[in-house]
């Protein structure tokens, strides 16, 4: 992905894709259509190496001005413990491929179902330098396997979403890690999807889960990214703020 000078990376995750395209909000009433690659489109990294380990300063600009996105998608499972492996294993590929920002899907750990939802919820961390969030992690799987992968690989991993439990509360929650271990923001989805379709589908995330309240972005060497979890896409005046 090739990005224009001064335009954020807009990024929406969902329990079907994750999708990323970079974008200038003030161009648009409604976020643009997706950009959705295959994962294969991101092989080469003998290429990609050639740019991260030239000196000439030409060779540095063109890989701030380049941005390799490795988009995850994988079969989840009620075991949590294989869904970890999962998650890891598909990390490991991306980087492998050559991405330098990976990204995962909607609660990747656990089933997509708010009875579900309670169960495997996890304390998570709030924003904070490695050693700081180093107690808080070590009580959440997940976010150990996030943060010790983006270590592990050197990228940036926009962990995708996990239930997070804050008191009598489940969220839908996203992590974002630096390739320090550094938990460098939080997102919590703002807008629940609740539908009841007569005759049709009836599903309410508000069933289990609380929404988030806040517009959540975070700094890269290549760009600002914004982020929005699924149902977080469909509301123009959410993308623009980005």
């Amino acid at each position: 992905m090739r990005l224009a000078y001064g335009r954020p990376l807009a990024l929406w995750l969902s329990s079907t894709s994750a999708t990323a395209r970079a974008f200038a909000p003030y161009h648009h009433r409604t976020p643009p259509k997706p950009f959705l690659p295959r994962l294969s489109a991101f092989r080469g990294g003998a290429q990609h190496q050639s740019y991260m380990t030239s000196t000439g300063a030409d060779n540095q600009q063109e890989s701030l001005d380049v941005l390799r996105v490795g988009l995850c998608q994988f079969q989840v499972t009620d075991d949590k413990a294989k869904n970890h492996a999962t998650c890891s294993s598909y990390i490991e590929r991306a980087a492998k491929d050559g991405a330098q920002l990976i990204v995962l899907p909607e609660i990747w750990a656990s089933p997509y179902a708010t009875a579900a939802f309670p169960e495997y919820a996890e304390e998570l961390p709030d924003t904070g330098a490695r050693d700081a969030i180093a107690t808080k992690i070590s009580m959440s799987p997940s976010a150990q396997v996030l943060q010790n992968a983006a270590m592990q690989h050197k990228v940036w991993l926009v962990g995708g979403s996990v239930a997070e439990k804050d008191g009598d509360q489940i969220f839908n929650t996203c992590l974002i890690f630096n390739p320090q271990g550094d938990l460098v923001a939080k997102h919590r989805k703002v807008h629940l999807f609740d539908i009841d379709v007569p005759g049709g589908i009836t599903f309410f995330e508000s069933d289990t889960l609380s929404a988030g309240s806040s517009v959540t972005d975070f700094d890269t060497p290549w760009c600002k990214i914004g982020l929005g979890i699924c149902y977080d896409i469909r509301f123009a005046a959410y993308a623009m703020l980005l």
